[in-house]
């Protein structure tokens, strides 16, 4: 079963097919899923592996949580608006009540009140409208524009439900864990992690793989770059302050593993990635 990674804490893809290029998938972070034109069907597993499934035309919004199995068939050419976020977005930059209501939200298929439902279409036009065509302000627009989007969703999702918390689910508050501490190592040493999540040092590793398919020292080191990236294009730190903040032994050393990645200097990717020639990710 394919598992897919979010290297970053929002993320919108503009898609459309005739033919869902994939079959059943699960991520590691929220999906809203906005129809903006076509039908079909959304099959998702539920938090009881049952098979839930919903028929989707134009207008319909569909919100998965982490780790829920889910494939998209396409019966009429679909085009699709993909808002990805992780829990420690939403946390962070929303608020914890909207956190707990998106995470213990049972179904898949949202179904907001008339007004609400309405301002979700005009909110996906606008967002839609900036992300294909970048200006000044682009991305401080798009921002506001999804987490208004999250908030119309999380509207009447009562929290106090089940009181399900993230604690629920150890992989994801592993996740969420690494996630908040990306910028201190130390707290991400597996002798670290094992003492606070009550694992062997020696299985934190097929841990994280087993659950999200990836090997847990590549994810955090990706995980680190994505934030340096983040800081070197919405920031006016120098390199050697990044290196600093996101614990990094010096700025030679960010320079060189930099470099590794992206074939480019710390600086020379700030150059090439300004707000105006950037792409369509948060």
């Amino acid at each position: 079963m394919w598992k897919e990674n979010l290297y970053q804490q929002v993320e919108i893809l503009l898609k459309e097919h005739d033919e869902f290029p994939i079959g059943e998938h699960q991520h590691s972070f929220f999906e809203m899923a906005y129809i903006l034109e076509g039908s079909g069907t959304f099959c998702a597993h539920t938090v009881g592996s049952e098979r839930e499934c919903h028929t989707y035309e134009a207008g319909d919004l569909f919100l998965i949580p982490p780790s829920r199995i889910h494939v998209y068939t396409i019966r009429t050419h679909s085009r699709y608006v993909f808002i990805r976020f992780t829990e420690n977005y939403v946390f962070d930059s929303i608020g914890h009540y909207v956190g707990r209501a998106l995470e213990v939200q049972s179904g898949f298929r949202m179904q907001p009140a008339a007004a609400d439902r309405e301002a979700i279409r005009r909110l996906m036009e606008l967002l839609v409208e900036e992300a294909s065509g970048k200006r000044a302000l682009s991305e401080m627009l798009l921002s506001n524009y999804v987490n208004s989007l999250i908030l119309l969703t999380a509207r009447g999702l009562d929290a106090t439900e089940t009181g399900v918390g993230p604690e629920g689910d150890k992989a994801r508050n592993l996740l969420l864990y690494i996630e908040q501490h990306i910028d201190q190592p130390d707290e991400l040493r597996l002798e670290a992690l094992a003492a606070r999540f009550q694992l062997s040092p020696t299985y934190i590793g097929r841990f994280f793989k087993r659950n999200f398919g990836e090997d847990f020292r590549l994810y955090v080191s990706k995980n680190r770059l994505k934030r340096v990236e983040e800081l070197l294009t919405g920031t006016r730190m120098s390199v050697k302050e990044i290196a600093s903040r996101m614990g990094y032994i010096d700025s030679c050393y960010l320079n060189k593993l930099f470099r590794q990645h992206h074939g480019m200097t710390p600086m020379d990717y700030r150059k090439a990635h300004t707000p105006e020639t950037g792409g369509h990710q948060l």
